[in-house]
């Protein structure tokens, strides 16, 4: 009977340690924040862009805990670094602005990011972003969807790197997002004169 019950005893020492070990390692917040820098597409002015109006950014992943699919690096909220990197448009040539209700006579954008996660490959970290955006002007809504990849190599394994092929990935989204947006200023007609 003692047997049994050291062994009980032990099994829940154990396991309440490495749930308190988990717990703590998902603590430790890495800081999601957007760098312009990290990309190797130069962005160059568009002919023909308009005004855009960020009216909301969502998170709505399945998964929040994480931005690696393979163990666990807690990650700041990505709102933020979601608004800072759409000021990547302005390098294309657009107006961004931020507004909470539709503005007239521009493109008005609901962003929601649909996944933001990294995994190990070939010495690398590879990154990937997908958004749906909708987008608003007076010919109507619709929504518009962007996948995007980024890599790194794997220097040091830092949680800093995941990050950094997260936002290798963001700027290749935004490259798509610019391209696209173009087409809308067009099909808007409202190109800045």
């Amino acid at each position: 009977m003692t047997n049994k019950f050291h062994a009980a005893l032990f099994a829940a020492i154990s396991l309440a340690a490495c749930t308190a070990r988990a717990s703590t390692e998902l603590v430790d917040i890495t800081p999601l924040t957007y760098n312009a820098s990290v990309s190797d597409r130069v962005p160059a002015v568009l002919a023909a862009t308009c005004p855009i109006s960020i009216v909301q950014v969502s998170d709505q992943r399945f998964s929040k805990e994480s931005i690696s699919a393979e163990f666990p690096i807690a990650a700041s909220a990505p709102e933020p670094w979601i608004d800072s990197g759409l000021d990547r448009l302005k390098s294309y040539g657009f107006t961004v602005q931020r507004s909470a209700q539709p503005v007239p006579n521009a493109l008005n954008l609901n962003v929601r990011l649909i996944r933001a996660y990294t995994w190990y490959g070939q010495m690398r970290i590879n990154g990937m972003v997908a958004f749906d955006i909708d987008v608003a002007s007076a010919n109507g809504q619709h929504t518009e969807k962007f996948r995007a990849l980024g890599s790194k190599t794997n220097m040091w394994n830092g949680k800093d790197e995941h990050v950094t092929a997260l936002n290798y990935a963001f700027n290749h989204a935004m490259h798509k997002v610019a391209q696209v947006l173009q087409e809308e200023c067009a099909r808007a007609k409202l190109t800045m004169r």
